[in-house]
């Protein structure tokens, strides 16, 4: 239906309201406005029930859609849908004109529309009252312009999540990195904490460790990995999160190499912060041919009575 064919059938119904009452006595017109206050206070409350006792057992609710609602069931069903939907229509505006035993009344409606778009009709009721009840409500809705965006939600913020830290400027074994990941990538569950942040890795970088590294010249690429990795101790077993020696059996711990724990082999820049990590029971340590020591390295070596050993593994 054209909007000038809905004008004219509001235009036809109001004439028909005023000729049938042209006088309306103050007390009906009084009645009227009371039940229609009582109806707009169904609304405002959000109260299905209190707009239902507004309507005649046997109303005719024509929506704009063309639908037909008939009976105070199928009304109150229709309200409680509406009403429970986060994305149902939002009216503003209201003013109503009180014609005898008919009402007119004008509004705004804004209404999500398919897209993420909000649509601004102008609305029009035409209320036909019966024995102080609503028999029978037309309702027509005609948009007003374009469509109108809607505002772009606020990002939800980041869990705080855990955060593993990772230090580089040790000579942990380049292994027991790769060996870290293949553990997150074989867990669900850790692959899942990592991709949406809940798990998140620290990684700093020791300037001076670096170049130190580089300048020693002639380290391959996995050496060179091996003597800038730290993975924290404390990652292993209950023996080494107190700063003891390790307790693992066998060659199930991907921190720590078993097979040499008594005399490990250091790699790269060895300092005073690398020593540190070495177990209580370390007693020897073995220098690769190519390992850099500083000067706070060896005066850590001596005052923990550890013996330097040069040269690879057999």
């Amino acid at each position: 239906m054209s909007t000038d064919a809905l004008r004219e059938q509001i235009r036809m119904q109001v004439r028909k309201a005023l000729s049938a009452a042209s006088s309306p006595a103050p007390a009906a017109d009084a009645s009227v406005a009371a039940l229609m206050r009582r109806f707009e206070a169904g609304y405002e409350t959000v109260n299905a029930e209190a707009i239902v006792a507004c309507f005649a057992s046997d109303v005719v609710w024509v929506l704009p859609d063309s639908r037909v609602l008939k009976g105070r069931e199928a009304c109150l069903a229709f309200l409680k849908e509406r009403f429970a939907s986060p994305t149902g229509p939002k009216f503003s505006d209201s003013h109503m004109n009180v014609l005898g035993q008919t009402v007119v009344q004008n509004y705004k409606v804004s209404l999500p529309l398919p897209g993420g778009q909000i649509g601004i009709y102008d609305g029009t009721d035409v209320y036909q009252i019966r024995d102080g009840l609503i028999a029978r409500k037309d309702a027509y809705w005609k948009q007003v312009g374009m469509p109108k965006p809607v505002a772009p939600a606020q990002p939800t913020p980041s869990p705080a999540g855990v955060v593993v830290p990772l230090r580089v400027g040790t000579a942990a074994h380049a292994a027991a990195l790769t060996d870290l990941f293949k553990r997150l990538a074989a867990s669900p569950a850790l692959l899942q904490a990592a991709q949406s942040g809940l798990l998140r890795f620290d990684m700093r970088v020791d300037e001076a460790a670096v170049k130190a590294v580089a300048a020693a010249g002639g380290v391959s690429g996995a050496s060179a990995m091996a003597a800038t990795t730290a993975i924290d101790p404390a990652a292993c077993c209950s023996s080494c999160k107190e700063g003891k020696a390790c307790e693992c059996q066998g060659d199930s711990c991907g921190l720590h190499d078993h097979a040499a724990q008594d005399v490990p082999e250091l790699k790269g820049v060895i300092g005073e912060k690398l020593l540190k990590t070495l177990p209580p029971s370390v007693k020897t340590v073995r220098l690769h041919p190519k390992a850099v020591m500083t000067p706070l390295g060896k005066e850590a070596l001596r005052k923990r009575g550890i013996t330097i050993e040069r040269g690879t593994k057999p």
